[in-house]
This record gives structure tokens, C-alpha cells and sequence, in this order.
């Protein structure tokens, strides 16, 4: 609750207790209608996006084949299908509603990729965005090889 006493206290001190009392003393902030996001560019050459496909639809593959006999194994498939479809299907949309006019210096492979820390190489950008990709579709043919061995 607000007593008095704090209240007097605060107004003495120059401050004030009430947001809309400072919206009003500070007036109106900066314009922002009318002003557009910045253009998107995920900065990644078209090639690391189709080894990341490539490796999920072996993944996925690996899967069907090992599990072929299991129609409730082929169902989760097929909903981790739809799943991955529209996780990059989403990105994919939202990368379009505004792309960069210009490709980054690094997709187009003049630059290193910028990073926080520092630039990074195309194969060290490489080897940290396929790692995983890389390693379920490894699973995926090793999963499907045993499943065909061991029936």
C-alpha cells in the first residue's frame, strides 16, 4: 500500500512513484510507426542449408527402414517428418519477408563469418553447423544396418 509519508518523501526527494506522471514529464518518446525491421540474412551459404537437408533425410530414412515393420514407429516418423518440415519451413518464411538485398560477405565466401567472440573459417563454421546433422544421420544408417542385420 502507499502511505502518505513515503509518498511526501519521494515528492520532497524530486522523484516520482507514477508511470503515467513521468510519461507526462518526459513527453513523447520517438516515433517508431512507419519504420521496417532490418533486412534478414542468416549469413550461411545455400550449401550448409542442403547438407543439413541431405543429413536429416538420410536420418529420417535410416529410420523408415529400421522401423518398416512397425506402423506405429512409421507414425512418429512421419510426425517428426512434418515437425522438421515445418521447423525449417517457418525459418525459411521468415527469412523471405524481408531478405537482405545483398548476400553476406561470408556467404558468398569472401569473409570470415563474424562471430561474438571473433571471425570464424568456412570449415570451422562448417564442422560446428553440420555436426549434429551429420551425427543423426550417422545414427540413422547405423541404426538402419543393424535393425537389417540382426532380422
Amino acid at each position: 500500500m502507499l502511505e502518505s509519508q513515503d509518498f511526501a518523501a519521494a515528492a520532497e526527494c524530486g522523484e516520482c512513484v507514477d508511470a503515467n506522471i513521468l510519461a507526462l514529464l518526459e513527453g513523447p518518446g520517438p516515433s517508431t510507426t512507419g519504420q521496417l525491421p532490418p533486412p534478414t540474412d542468416f549469413e550461411m551459404p545455400r550449401w550448409v542449408w542442403s547438407a543439413m537437408s541431405a543429413a536429416y533425410c538420410v536420418f529420417f530414412t535410416g529410420l523408415a527402414v529400421a522401423t518398416a515393420h512397425s506402423g506405429p514407429a512409421i507414425f512418429a516418423i512421419v510426425i517428426s517428418i512434418g515437425y522438421a518440415m515445418m521447423y525449417f519451413g517457418t525459418a525459411r518464411i521468415l527469412a523471405n519477408v524481408r531478405p537482405a538485398e545483398h548476400k553476406s560477405d561470408f556467404a558468398r565466401g569472401r569473409a570470415p563469418l563474424m562471430t561474438w567472440t571473433g571471425p570464424m573459417d568456412r570449415k570451422a563454421v562448417a564442422a560446428q553447423v553440420l555436426i549434429v546433422p551429420a551425427c543423426l544421420a550417422l545414427f540413422g544408417t547405423g541404426f538402419a544396418i543393424l535393425a537389417n542385420i540382426l532380422t
